[in-house]
């Protein structure tokens, strides 16, 4: 039997996602970085399909048609003057797509300088909520549906 060593990324310890200004604007653009994220979940590309089944078919026929990216979700623990969190905030009342970056920390088992860097726009669909309890500190969560395809440069 091998104890065969993975090569996966182990934890998600100094990951930094930061918001960037609306997508195409000119100018030198400036990340804000989101503070105090407690969970991520990237949902992943998702490709939509189509029937193409005919009468001489004895299965059911589909084609792969448009790609979509999907959505990234982000918790945070609330800190009402973190200005990522509050940038997030206002662009979800705007509509419009903004640029984000996803920075993971070094995969000691493959990198030694920089981790994966994937960069995106996305609409913010969903932010400024939170939950309040007397048994833990309030989380605020953003939803963004990335519009296009991501940009994925793998880490050194």
């Amino acid at each position: 039997m091998s104890n065969a060593t993975t090569k996966a990324q182990a934890t998600a310890v100094g990951t930094v996602i930061s918001i960037g200004g609306v997508t195409g604007a000119t100018g030198t653009e400036t990340f804000l970085p989101l503070g105090s994220i407690t969970d991520a979940k990237v949902s992943g590309v998702k490709v939509a399909t189509t029937d193409v089944t005919t009468f001489v078919a004895a299965v059911k026929r589909k084609l792969g048609t448009i790609a979509d990216y999907g959505t990234v979700t982000v918790t945070t623990l609330r800190v009402s003057n973190d200005p990522g969190q509050a940038a997030v905030v206002a662009a979800g009342t705007t509509g419009q797509c903004y640029d984000f970056k996803i920075q993971l920390p070094v995969n000691t088992a493959t990198q030694t300088t920089t981790g994966d860097l994937i960069a995106f726009s996305a609409i913010v669909t969903e932010s400024g909520g939170f939950d309040l309890s007397l048994s833990k500190q309030p989380d605020f969560t953003c939803t963004l549906e990335i519009d296009g395809a991501w940009v994925f440069t793998e880490g050194a």
